[in-house]
Order: structure tokens, then C-alpha cells, then sequence
């Protein structure tokens, strides 16, 4: 239900009628699936849900993005950080965590020339973290009214329709590093359903974009 519930052919998101008629059930169903999955990942929407799942895990990536998708969603980061992030998925480590010593790879760049505002970031951000308004007011010390001015402005700027949407398409477009909404863990807990050699792909598509040769 999640995973159709993330598409958005043509720009606009499937409703709860079509997703109901891929599934074959019932539109009523269909909002238990999402109620249900929001009160598991501590959600308020579904928006936030398919966030979450995707940081925990629940959902991987592959589930949501093509390769393509994935390198222009993981643009920020250099390619040989995923590269590494593929030896820890091909090595297994420990309980699934990541070496503390390791923490510096997830160090990511935000281009600099962006058609975002820092405040429109910052508000991407929280909302990334699943902050309500009111929480991301209070965070950012302004009043509800200017985090949704903030908020519809950044939607605008990149062509979303739902808040959600706006954190996707900011990194895609690299207005936002996966840096800034993710730890390393996140990272990996995502990436590693894809496998090392997906991985890796997605990292050989990078240098491509970036037009440097693999080390």
C-alpha cells in the first residue's frame, strides 16, 4: 500500500479508489492499511509513513526509485562513500549498525547556487525529521504562519504538490544533502536491501554524472 502510495505518475499521487483497485480491496481498506501503517511508524501521514519506512528499512529503496532515481537522490554524496556503504553491506556488520570510526562517511555537499533559501531548507529538513508546524516553529522560533509561507514557497520552487514530495524532488535536485535528513545507520538500513552490486551501480552512475573515473 506504501509503495503505490508513493507514486506519483503524471505528478499527481494514485487515490485511495486506485490504489484499492490495484490492490483489490476496498477503499475503507485501503485507509486501515494506512491508519495502521502511520500508528506503526509513529507517522502523522502518509507522506511521513513512506518517509519513515524508507529510514528504518521497512521499505528499500529499489521499492520507490530506479537506479537512476537513486543517483540523482544520492547526488550529494560522493561516490566513493557508496562504495564504502557497499563493503559494509557485502561485509555484514555486526547487529546491522555501522563502525562508530566510520561516522565521517556520511558526510555529504549541498550545492551552493540553489533556488532554495536557507530557511526553506531548514524547513525541508524538519520535515524530514516527521516535525509537525507547530514543532518546526518552535525549533526555528518563528510563528506557524511563516514555517507554512517557508514551506509553500520551497513546494513551489520545485514543482510538489505534498510536503513529502517537496523533500524528495529537494534531493533529487540537490537543494538537500541525504546528509542532513539521515544518519550513516539510515543510510545503509535503507540502501542495503538494494545489494552491493546495485550499490555500487548507483555509485558508478554518480562518477558518471560527475564525469570522474572510479578510483
Amino acid at each position: 500500500m506504501l509503495i503505490l502510495t508513493a507514486e506519483h505518475p503524471g505528478g499527481k499521487h494514485l487515490t485511495n479508489g486506485e490504489i484499492g483497485q490495484r490492490l483489490g480491496i476496498s477503499v475503507n481498506q485501503v485507509k486501515t492499511l494506512v491508519h495502521e501503517a502511520c500508528v506503526k511508524l509513529g507517522a502523522h501521514n502518509r507522506g511521513e509513513a513512506i518517509l519513515f519506512a524508507m529510514k528504518r528499512g521497512e521499505l528499500g529503496v529499489s521499492d520507490l526509485l530506479s537506479l537512476d532515481e537513486l543517483a540523482e537522490i544520492y547526488s550529494s554524496m560522493d561516490p566513493d562513500v557508496l562504495r564504502k556503504i557497499a563493503q559494509l553491506v557485502r561485509q555484514g556488520p555486526e547487529d546491522g549498525k555501522v563502525p562508530g570510526r566510520d561516522e565521517e562517511i556520511i558526510l555529504t555537499h549541498r550545492r551552493q547556487d540553489g533556488i532554495l533559501t536557507n530557511r526553506e531548507r531548514d524547513v525541508l529538513i524538519l520535515v524530514a525529521h516527521g516535525l509537525t508546524n507547530k514543532e518546526m516553529a518552535d525549533t526555528l522560533y518563528m510563528s506557524t504562519s511563516a514555517v507554512r509561507a517557508f514551506l509553500n514557497r520551497a513546494s513551489t520552487k520545485l514543482g510538489a504538490r505534498k510536503r513529502y514530495d517537496a523533500v524528495l524532488f529537494a534531493l533529487k535536485k540537490g537543494e538537500l544533502s541525504i546528509g542532513e535528513i539521515a544518519s550513516l545507520d539510515q543510510v545503509l538500513d535503507g540502501l542495503a536491501p538494494l545489494g552491493a552490486e546495485s550499490i555500487e551501480k548507483v555509485a558508478q552512475l554518480l562518477d558518471e554524472k560527475l564525469g570522474k573515473q572510479p578510483v
